[in-house]
Formats: C-alpha cells, structure tokens, sequence
C-alpha cells in the first residue's frame, strides 16, 4: 500500500482515480513501485500531478498534453524520457511543467504560449525539452506561476522567463513576455536560498530570512501596503522582525513560516486561504491567530488553499497535526465535503494509525492536497539552497583535493564556493540567524577566519593564479553599488579576509573603490558592523589597507601616467582607513596609534608632502594624518612651526626694508625675566603681543637679568620648569588633582584672574612649538577639548575614575525599584566654602527625576557640566591661549593622547635605552669602572627608582614624543668623591664622582635621588 494521501481536484485523473471529479477526504495515492519513503517531492497545477522520488524520476498524471510522455494520463506513470537523467526538483505552472537534473541543467514541456517553458515558438513542448540557453549555469531549483518561470542557481542568481504581463519577471522590462531565461539582476548579490512563484507574483527568502516580492498586486498581495504591482524585487519591510524560513505564494496570497513556527498571510481573502476567519482582503502581513497555540513545521500552498503541519515532538513519540484553510471547492481540504470556503485552519481528520508511520512532507497542487508518510522521521523535501560551509567539510574537502595534487580540481571546487558576490554573501551566515537591518552582518567571524586560515595553507601557483582570475573577472567588477538589502554587504566583510584580494595582485584598491561608492546608508551599516569587530578582527581588517597603501608607496613608476595611477590608488585605501578611524574614534576597539603606517617616516619625505598638503595637491597623507606616527607628526609640527616663524621674520624684514630701518628684527621671540619676578615678567611681555600674535612663531629665546649664557635649550627649559612650579602651587588654587588618577584639573572654586589660565596656555602651546617638555598632567580630556571633540563618560572615568564608577553602576542598574533606589534627580549638592547648594544641571533639573528612560541623558549631563559647564571660563582662558600660539592646520592632524605626549611628553619608554644615548665627558666613556658599576646598579633599580633619577636628572619621568633618542644626557666626571651627584636639570647633566665602590654609589645616589623636588635645579 502507498503512503502518498491526497485529495481535491480528480477530474483528470490527476489524483490516480479513474471518473471522479473530486476526492473529497484524504484517500492513497497508488503509484507502481513507489512508497512514501521514496518520494522527495510532490507538485501539480488544478489538472496534473507530478512525482518526483528520491531516485531522480519523474512521474505524471493528468491532463494528457502535459504529461510529457504518452500513454494514458492515470495511474501516475514514469516520464521514460527522463530516465537517463537524476531528477532533483520540478514544478508545475498552469499548463506547463519544468524539471532540474542532478548535473544543474533545465528541462521543459506543456504549453508555450508566453515563453513559460523557455524555448523559442512554438505554441507546445510536447517532450521534455532541454533549456540551451542555461547550458553552462548549474540551476538547483525551480518554481512556476501561472504561465511563468523561475530558477535558482546554485550561485545564488534568479532567472525569470515567461509571461511578464504583470511585471513577474522583475526585470523592469515593459516587455509582455519573455522566451529566454534573463538573470533577475536587481537581486544580484543577494543571497537568496529559496523561491517561490504565484500566479502572476513571486516571494524568494535570501539566507537571514528576508522576504524580496514582486509582480502583480491587485490583492495586495505583495504585502507592501498598497495595490501597486512591483516590476522589480522589493523588501517586504513588515516582515524584518521575523526570521522566515519558507514563503508560498498561491494564486492571489502569500503565505510564510517563520523561525518561531508561525504562519502570516496576505493578499486576496475570498476564499478564507488567509486564514483569518473571514474573507477579506489583507494588504499587509498579518499572523494567523488561530495556529498561534502550535509551532508550525512546515507550509504548502494551492491556488487558493493553505496546508500547515505541526510535529510535537516527545521523547518515545511524534504527535503530527495537519490544518488547512481557504477554499475547498474541489475537496482540498479533506474535511468530506465541497464547500466554497473554510476561512479558519481546521484540523484534517487523523488517518494516520499506523505507529510505524511518521507524517514527513506536506505539498499543494492547483486544487490539491498531498501528505506523505514514512517510516523515517524526517522530511525529504528541500527547495531552499543550501548554503551552509561546515568547518568540518570544508577541511576535508580541501585536505583530499590537495592530496590529488591536482589544481584544476582545487579551483573549481573553491570557484564554486566564492565565484559569486551572492554566494559569498551566504556562505558564513548561521543557519536562521535573523539578522536585523543596521544590528549586525549575522557574519559568523570565527568561522570565516577558520576557513580563510585553511586556504592560506594551498601552495599551488597555478591555484592563485586562477583564484587572482576569478576575483578579478567575476567579483571585484560585481561588487554590488545598488543595494535592495544590507544582506549584500556582506561581502565588504568577508572579502578582506580573503588571502587571494591582496596575492599574487592586489585587488585592495579596485575593492576600496567599490565600498566608497556605497550609498552613505550603507556606509553607515558598514560602519556600524565593524564597531562591533572584536580586536583581532579589526587589525586584521586595518592591516589589509595599510599594507596596500605600503605596496603602492613603495612601488613608484616612472611612467607619470601609470604613476597616477598608483596614487589614485593609494588614496582610495586611505579613504577607506579613514572610514575604519572614525569607527575607532567612536568605540576605541583598538588603540589609536594601530592606524600607524610606521614605514611612511622612511619612505615619505615629510616636507613635500606638508608643501603638497598646502597647496591643495591631490593625494597628500596630511589629509590622513592617523596614519602617520606621533613622531612624524611632531615633525610636522615643526616644519609648520618653522614655516610660519620664517614668514614671520620675513614679514618683520619686509617692514623693516619699508619704514628705511627704523624697525629693528629680532629673529626670536626674547623673554626677559628676573627670577623674583617670573609669573609677572612672563604674563607682561606675553599680553604685549596681544595685538601681534604672530610674533610668539618665532623662537622662543630666555634671558635671566642679571645672568649670562647663551640660551642653547637649557635655559628655556628651566624658565618652563620654574613658572610651572610656581603656577601649579597650592597657594595659586588653581588646579585641583584628582587623588584616584593623579591627573590634574581647572579647579572650579579658583579666584585667580583668567590671565593666569592664558599664561599656562601661552607656556603650553610654546612647549609645543620650541619642543620642550612642560611637566603638567592634564588628562586626555583636556585635548580632546582643545581638538573640537565632544567629553565622554570614558573621558571623564579616566580623571574622576570613583565618579565614573558609580555612573556607570547606575546604567547597569536594571531593577523595578530604581527610581526609589536612585532618588536623583538632574541636580547636583555643592559644597562651596561650607554652604550646600542644589546646582540643575540642566533647565528644570530640580523637578526631573532621573528614570531608567533617561539616566543615559542624565548621564551625559553630569558629565558635561563637571568637565565643561563648572570650569568653562577657566578652560576658556587656557584654551585661549593655547590655541593663540599652537592652533593651526598642523594641530588638528594630533590625536588627543599624542597632543598630551607632545605637551608632557611619553611615559612609556625602555629604560634600556638610556644608556645607549649617553654621553661622557672628563674622563669617563663607556668602559669605565665607575660608569660600568653605574649603568649595572641603574638596571637593577625598580621601576619607581628608575623614574625618580629620570626627575631628578631632567625635571621629568616623560620623555619627548620624538622618543628617547630624540634627548641628550650626559654624564660628566667630578673630582670630590664625598659630594652628592648633583643634576643640571635644564641641559640632563650628571655630575658623577668617581665612587671607590657600588655600595657608596648606591648610597649617595639614592640619596640625591630620594630628597629631589622635581626640579633639580642648580
């Protein structure tokens, strides 16, 4: 006995019954030799039926002239023609039959009256015909309308052919029909893995289960919300919350299955098949509430009638339920009787008591009902593409193809996988991994790096070769530009992980090209999925880039117009860089300084490019200053820097020249101070260039009145130093030090003028300027101000890190009682000078409670009114006079913690290498005794120890941003043996006795060490 059931439409003995019009409960469909274990699909229109089993043949029955064989059209009877092919899938349109064979290729019959069977007049295919103009793509499933056709190739492409009266074939074409099969090219790169064809409109699932519609839509049944027909593929939008896992479009509706197991509908209502309990017409997808108590296994639907079946799954038992609604006009639905419509999902009656048997398929013909049963509790029937790469498989594969030693077969095997933009777009998503627009490319990164490692491992030239060629023919020149879904830019992830885009050609560039081409929404997308990048994806994505740059840097042509060229090139993957920085600006996945191109400072020469940058050349790396290091940088700084103080004493010899001599020049900016007098000598002479800021350009040169000497660094550094010491005391109340960080801030409660705030400015930006290290520990926050860039809660945590933690516990409270627990409000208490004050932080802060809602505003408020609001006209006048002596083009290429080093100078740095730089004088050199026993007690000081001699030897435990090399210590034998070393501070000299012994060097050593204030000066 047969374990096929079925019912409906018999009137052409479709269903194996000879004479009956219809069979109207769920009745054996009898086919010689074939039981329900053997059959993979089942499909049909209102006056045929085809079987198809899971050995590749073809059985039909029905209406006679589209049965593709001869003989009588019942009992269902093997297509003979066939047999010498491996059938995998067919479909049924309305008079018409198509047919995939194991090897990709496409055959049809039945009536051709609007191309629906692929082939050039005539009227009817009366044999199975081969498609020629798909020899060569490998189709893996087909689906029909009405009098149309589509195709779905294993690369993911959808072909159309056919009637295209109602826009069904989505290629935009006013064209009425269409003979030839024509790629849907509005879906290119889209990764579709199912299709499904109506009547006169089409649904086809992409692999994070998205629906894309289209055709006609007099019933709304495309779900969009209107009745327009669409010619070409649009997003059904309403749907994107839902992961769907199987789309039915019937005659004038749409059905589908989600993940969660629940079925919507839509369209024409007319007949109950949306299963809404009444027959309306729905334009927009609604869930079917009557099944809502059943998870949903797996739907089918006819022209005008929905099949659903639910498996519940016990441990020793499978309980099956199989519900159908719509119309039952010939029998379809089983329930023994003809009626026009059944609006609400009704249970088919059990006939299946055998316990031996599972229900595994259910399939709709036009008019029908199919359900198979089988011994096997699994399902045959598959028409989604399979698109899932197993790390497993994937290994296997390649380990034996490698072992063949044969390339050709490698190729073609990997050809087969990332030949396509589409197939590339679905090879590394999970299976049913919903992915929300703009939440995530649902890319599994672990596994495509796992892979990507494995290819990394094939030695073959000729492989690369061939792989080269494929990028360069079928991908790069395919990257997709018109986006109809996110899902398309997958392949701008997955694609730099791909060792054959950078060897043996680099593709880098062309690839760059097509990402900035991008509509800025998708940028945005893009952007928003690389933030999500853990580290070591994110490297590995930079230094795609950076390596491209590096290789076009180095390969300079004398051809100018190949030259060009590469510039362009170039440029294209500094713009992409620039696009990956302002993602790491945002959420600091890596550190600042990953963006380094370290070789540029050799290959680059630093002065034609900043001429280049000014005079508005065109590809110029000033316009992409992150890639430069902090030390070219400063570099950078000090050719603008002598740039602008040569104008500046150009400009005084040009007035000069004028007024007949009665100017005199003076090359540098000369400070005269006396040392009783610092802060009032310096703050004079700097407000009188308030009127002629560009004097402060030039070189800054310190005379002490009174004292003598030439000014060659040492005497400059010291003025730093004092004024610092001086400005920076207790007794001023100006700063205030955080004492969890160290870092030092404007205090809020200061009652010195604003003057004194400019002077520190003026004294830092001079820093800048003459390379000079100023000894102050402002946070990064501080520069991020001075560059234009908005405080964060990050910022704030690194000054006030007790405060920040408690904010932070706040935005992590998740608790019904917060407000109760919280009781803040947008206020906070003050304490000035013994008074409490409620201070709003923002308007109306007092009346505003602070709710789980808002707390992320709060937040933002607290932060902006201690880093910004309480110390405004301090940072004012710091910024003021900061930014009038350091401010410029230069200035605003410094990253915030660079323009921290530039102005207090590094922290990190080998203490290794100090001896290296050293210089001796008197008498000693580096083989000397008593600088041997000083260099081997140095490195075995502690960290803490080693940084106080760095004070106590230069003012500073920094170093400058030049690095280390960049300063110049001497040590300089002395005859006493019972003094102290003694430090000369302003030029790192070290008066070094020459000590019998390491145990009295220690001694005195540390000594001197110990009882330094900071600013050893003598």
């Amino acid at each position: 006995m047969s374990n096929i059931w079925c019912c409906g439409r018999a009137s052409d003995g479709q269903l194996g019954v000879v004479g009956n019009g219809s069979v109207l409960e769920l009745n054996h469909l009898n086919i010689k030799g074939v039981s329900g274990d053997n059959v993979r699909n089942i499909c049909g229109s209102k006056r045929s039926t085809v079987v198809l089993t899971r050995d590749g043949l073809l059985y039909t029955a029905g209406q006679v002239e589209v049965l593709g064989r001869p003989g009588d059209n019942t009992p269902p009877a093997i297509v003979s023609s066939l047999e010498i092919f491996t059938i995998k899938s067919v479909a049924c349109g309305e008079d018409h039959t198509v047919g995939v064979t194991s090897s990709g290729a496409v055959c049809s019959w039945g009536f051709n009256s609007q191309g629906q069977c692929g082939h050039p007049p005539p009227q009817f295919v009366q044999k199975p015909t081969l498609l020629r103009p798909l020899i060569g793509v490998k189709v893996i499933h087909v689906s029909c309308g009405a009098r149309h056709t589509l195709a779905l190739c294993e690369g993911a492409e959808v072909f159309s052919w056919g009637d295209n009266t109602f826009g069904q074939l989505g290629c935009n074409s006013e064209q009425k029909l269409c003979y030839t099969p024509s790629r849907v090219t509005a879906l290119d790169g889209v990764p579709i893995i199912q299709i499904s064809a109506g009547a006169r409109h089409n649904g086809v699932l992409t692999v994070s289960g998205h629906l894309f519609i289209w055709g006609s839509n007099s019933f709304g049944q495309l779900g969009l919300g209107d009745l327009m027909r669409r010619p070409t593929p649009r997003l059904v939008h309403l749907m994107l919350s839902h992961c769907i896992v199987s789309v039915c479009c019937g005659e004038h509706h749409t059905a589908v299955l989600t993940a969660k197991g629940a079925v919507f509908t839509w369209g024409d209502g007319n007949y109950g098949q949306l299963g809404h309990a009444n027959t309306s017409q729905q334009i927009v997808p609604r869930q079917v509430q009557e099944l809502m108590g059943d998870k949903i296994d797996a739907i089918s639907s006819g022209y005008n009638h929905v099949i659903a079946m639910s498996l519940s799954r016990e441990i020793d038992d499978v309980t099956a339920k199989l519900y159908g609604w719509g119309s039952c006009s010939s029998g379809q639905l089983g329930v023994g009787r003809v009626v026009h419509n059944i609006p609400t999902p009704t249970l088919f009656p059990d006939i299946w008591t055998d316990a031996d048997f599972f229900l595994g398929d259910i399939y709709c013909g036009g008019e029908q009902t199919f359900a198979r049963f089988s011994k096997q509790n699994k399902s045959l029937f598959c028409n989604t593409r399979s698109c899932d790469l197993s790390e497993e498989k994937f290994a296997s594969t390649l380990a034996d193809l490698e072992e063949l030693n044969d390339p050709t077969q490698l190729v073609t095997y990997i050809t087969r996988l990332f030949g396509n933009v589409a197939n590339i777009n679905s090879l590394f998503v999970p299976h049913k991994v919903r992915t929300k627009l703009g939440e995530g490319s649902g890319i599994d990164m672990t596994r495509l790096r796992k892979t990507m490692a494995q290819l990394r491992t094939i030695k073959h030239a000729e492989y690369h070769k061939a792989i080269s060629g494929m990028l360069e023919h079928h991908v790069i020149p395919h990257l997709p530009s018109d986006i109809v879904t996110q899902e398309q830019l997958r392949v701008f992830c997955i694609l730099p992980e791909f060792p054959s885009l950078c060897y043996p050609k680099d593709f880098v560039p062309q690839f760059s090209q097509a990402l900035l081409e991008l509509p800025e929404q998708h940028l945005k997308a893009l952007r928003n999925w690389w933030s999500g990048y853990e580290v070591s994806f994110f490297e590995a994505l930079l230094s795609v880039f950076k390596r491209s740059v590096y290789r076009s840097l180095v390969n300079r042509l004398h051809d100018p117009v190949e030259n060009n060229k590469r510039l362009k090139n170039m440029e294209k993957c500094l713009k992409v860089l620039a696009l990956l920085n302002e993602v790491n600006s945002n959420k600091e996945i890596v550190p600042y300084n990953a963006f380094y191109i370290h070789e540029l400072t050799d290959q680059l020469d630093l002065e034609e490019d900043y001429r280049n940058w000014i005079e508005h050349r065109e590809v110029v790396f000033c316009k992409y200053p992150f890639v430069y290091t902090a030390e070219a940088k400063a570099k950078l700084l000090k050719i603008d820097a002598n740039q602008q103080m040569m104008k500046t004493v150009q400009s005084i010899a040009v007035n000069q020249f004028l007024n007949r001599g009665q100017i005199s020049i003076n090359p540098f900016l000369e400070l005269k101070v006396r040392r009783d007098h610092l802060i009032l000598d310096t703050l004079r002479q700097i407000q009188e260039y308030e009127s002629r800021p560009y004097l402060l350009k030039k070189p800054l040169k310190v005379i002490f009145e009174g004292e003598e000497g030439y000014d060659a660094g040492g005497v400059k550094k010291e003025l730093f130093l004092l004024l610092m010491k001086e400005l920076l005391s207790p007794d001023y109340g100006m700063f205030s030090v955080d004492p969890e960080s160290r870092f030092i801030w404007f205090s809020e409660f200061s009652f010195e003028h604003n003057s004194n705030y400019h002077l520190i400015g003026v004294l830092c930006g001079l820093a800048i300027y003459n390379s000079t290290i100023v000894d102050i520990n402002f946070p990064p926050a501080l520069y991020k101000k001075l560059l234009k860039k908005s405080v964060t809660l990050n910022d704030f945590a690194k000054l006030h890190p007790v405060q920040a933690n408690t904010l932070r516990q706040l935005l992590a409270y998740n608790e019904p009682d917060f407000e109760e627990t919280m009781s803040l409000t947008f206020s906070v208490m003050r304490d000035f000078f013994g008074e409490v004050e409620e201070i709003e932080i923002v308007p109306g802060g007092r009346e505003k409670s602070v709710t789980v809602e808002n707390r992320h505003e709060y937040v933002k408020a607290y932060v902006d009114y201690y880093m910004n609001k309480v110390i405004e006209a301090q940072y004012e006048g710091f910024a003021h006079g900061f930014l009038y002596v350091a401010g410029g083009k230069v200035f605003q290429a410094f990253h915030s913690e660079e323009l921290m080093h530039m102005v207090s100078g590094m922290q990190d740095f080998n203490f290794k290498d100090l001896e290296s730089i050293t210089e001796y004088q008197n008498g000693y050199h580096p083989e000397h005794p008593v600088i041997k026993i000083f260099w081997q007690m140095f490195h075995e000081m502690d960290l803490g120890t080693k940084k106080k001699f760095l004070i106590f030897l230069t003012g500073s435990d920094r170093i400058p941003i030049h690095g280390i090399h960049s300063i110049k210590i001497i040590i300089q034998k002395v005859k006493d043996n019972t003094r102290l070393p003694v430090a000369h501070t302003c030029f790192n000299v070290l008066d070094l006795p020459p000590y019998p012994n390491k145990e009295i060097m220690e001694e005195k050593l540390l000594t001197a060490i110990m009882n330094t204030e900071g600013f050893g000066l003598v």
